[in-house]
């Protein structure tokens, strides 16, 4: 059973009066009828879904004109789902269901609508079409792109933003012609009857995933060879057009080449097929196990099957590190440059939750970004670090605050806290700056030096599930626990934009514990934003049940906060730096 993180959706936002609530779908399954005679598409597509931690008026998005809409088989009026502008600008609406559903039930909307160009951004040299031609020969191509808006699958189907995964059935019938079509597609083809078949999609796969291209069988050609990697066997399959004169042989060595090299150097490769539809056109697009590029795009392409859809964005505001991380390994990733801090603050994760394009710069930009991480921590090294997050994210999504805790737990380098806050989330320096704490104990109100207990926070404690419960739970072995932490901006401080909480665990080694050599390596680190001067927030980490001790033995739970130009001072203890804290468990 696929596991949903709402953290990573939208929040419960007012949009037109109502509270707009983000829902997991559970699956599609969607009926596609294309007659020739009339040059006509017509869809009946279901949408199983159960709404999340909050009641509220359920969010998805299609960008096809509903012509009849169900809600738990009860016929509605169309209106009740319609867009609705959440200020993402031309193309970024969304649809909002008005209806108020209570959290963590479960429903249905049906919808039958007449399929046509979407109302879509259909900027691009490969833009989503539906065509007829001469035959009657059809052509219907998915046309998926990130840097423009409502071009994934709520192109052509009702589907949910990008932080959720769920399974699609789709039916596909072609009447009207004695033309032979052929479907091409990442997901599993088994044609029912002549111009007829069912196309399934995975559950892990994401509205950014399918890959659909329908084609007259007479107007295309493939080939096919299995590679045989060191995981596990991939078959892969060429397409391109009969008037392309790409050798195709040629092209499935150059990916079977590819996938071998990068499951050498970031790990198992995300499915058993790659299907490739050269389509002629520049550029290229990548989707789950699949792409349809140009042949100079295809390197870039085959790479994304890791990072992009094999490991994919949690949101719009996310996808910057894929391209970024792809484009810097496009022809080496042994190149480095050094973050200077001088240059200007560069925005690349918004954060906004509604954001329906990936940053433009994310090419650029983000490209210089992991090149300062480079040089940072070696080339080599982010490479390494970047594997492991392939392999323990494997098929899953990844946002932006994920990717920073990764880098800086698995590295020990708090520098990249600063890297973060100025070139990727695009805030400048805080002027004056922050002055963040934690309590010793209850009545601990910000003294650098502090002579009372400072072995029990109450600003720092366990818990066995992720509920920030605010009463402390000593740690259970063998199982995953949660670190929570509250942070502090005093008064007199300035606003923090962006702050990362490192925890770790030491045993008693008959000294005091100080930075940084007990904090280091830490176990989790958790990522917070926007606390301003006299408020708190409790930010929260998963403490991995490999890393939980099995033993006895006296341990301390340790935490350090860090910002932008503010990092404890080396060499300091918990009772003359507030920026530290100490939690001693059983």
């Amino acid at each position: 059973m696929m596991v949903v993180d709402f953290t990573t959706a939208p929040p419960p936002t007012v949009v037109d009066g109502l509270v707009a609530v983000p829902v997991h779908v559970e699956g599609l399954r969607a009926h596609v009828r294309l007659d020739g005679s009339t040059s006509t598409a017509r869809v009946d597509v279901t949408m199983m879904y159960v709404v999340g931690p909050t009641p509220g008026s359920p969010i998805f998005d299609l960008r096809q004109e509903v012509d009849r809409c169900w809600l738990d088989d009860r016929l509605i009026e169309p209106d009740l789902v319609r867009p609705r502008d959440v200020g993402e600008g031309l193309f970024g609406s969304i649809r909002v269901l008005q209806a108020v559903q209570a959290a963590g039930s479960s429903h249905t909307l049906r919808f039958q609508y007449r399929m046509a160009t979407p109302r879509s951004q259909l900027d691009g040299t490969y833009p989503p079409a539906l065509e007829w031609y001469a035959g009657p020969r059809l052509r219907w191509s998915f046309g998926m792109a990130d840097l423009y808006a409502g071009r994934y699958l709520e192109a052509w189907l009702p589907s949910n933003l990008q932080f959720d995964q769920f399974p699609i059935e789709l039916t596909i019938r072609i009447a009207g012609t004695a033309v032979p079509h052929t479907v091409i597609s990442n997901g599993t083809v088994v044609a029912i009857d002549d111009n007829a078949w069912s196309v399934q999609f995975p559950p892990w796969f994401t509205s950014m995933s399918p890959m659909l291209e329908v084609r007259a069988a007479d107007a295309v050609e493939r080939a096919c060879v299995t590679v045989q990697l060191r995981s596990s066997s991939v078959v892969v399959v060429v397409w391109k057009l009969v008037t392309d004169p790409t050798s195709l042989a040629e092209q499935l060595e150059l990916i079977a080449m590819l996938l071998a090299g990068n499951e050498t150097s970031f790990g198992a490769y995300p499915g058993d097929r790659f299907v490739c539809f050269l389509h002629g056109a520049s550029g290229g697009m990548e989707y789950a196990l699949g792409a349809t590029t140009s042949v100079s795009a295809l390197r870039h392409e085959v790479l994304h099957s890791w990072f992009a859809r094999g490991l994919s964005p949690a949101s719009q505001a996310d996808a910057w590190w894929d391209e970024a991380f792809t484009r810097l390994n496009d022809n080496t990733s042994d190149r480095v440059q050094h973050f200077d801090y001088r240059e200007r603050a560069v925005e690349l994760c918004s954060r906004r939750p509604f954001q329906r394009r990936t940053a433009p710069n994310s090419y650029t930009d983000g490209c210089r970004f992991f090149l300062g991480v480079a040089a940072t921590l070696g080339a080599d090294r982010l490479r390494v670090l970047m594997r492991e997050l392939h392999e323990s994210r494997f098929r899953t999504t990844v946002s932006t605050p994920y990717l920073e805790s990764h880098l800086i737990t698995r590295s020990g380098d708090v520098t990249l806290v600063d890297a973060f806050h100025r070139f990727v989330y695009g805030f400048d320096d805080p002027t004056p700056s922050p002055r963040l704490w934690f309590r010793n104990t209850v009545d601990h109100d910000y003294f650098d030096v502090w002579t009372g207990a400072h072995c029990d926070s109450p600003d720092l404690w366990i818990t066995h599930t992720n509920d920030a419960g605010r009463s402390h739970q000593s740690p259970r072995p063998c199982a995953d626990n949660w670190l929570h932490a509250r942070v502090r901006n005093h008064r007199t401080g300035g606003d923090c934009r962006h702050f990362v909480v490192t925890f770790a665990v030491a045993g008693a080694n008959g000294h005091p514990f100080c930075y940084p050599d007990d904090f280091f390596p830490c176990i989790a680190t958790a990522v917070g934003f926007q606390l301003a001067p006299g408020s708190s927030q409790v930010v929260s980490a998963r403490w991995p049940a490999d890393a939980v001790p099995t033993g006895g033995g006296k341990l301390s739970l340790l935490a350090a906060v860090h910002s932008r130009r503010c990092h404890p001072s080396e060499w300091s203890h918990v009772w003359n730096q507030v920026s530290l804290v100490q939690k001693n468990l059983t």
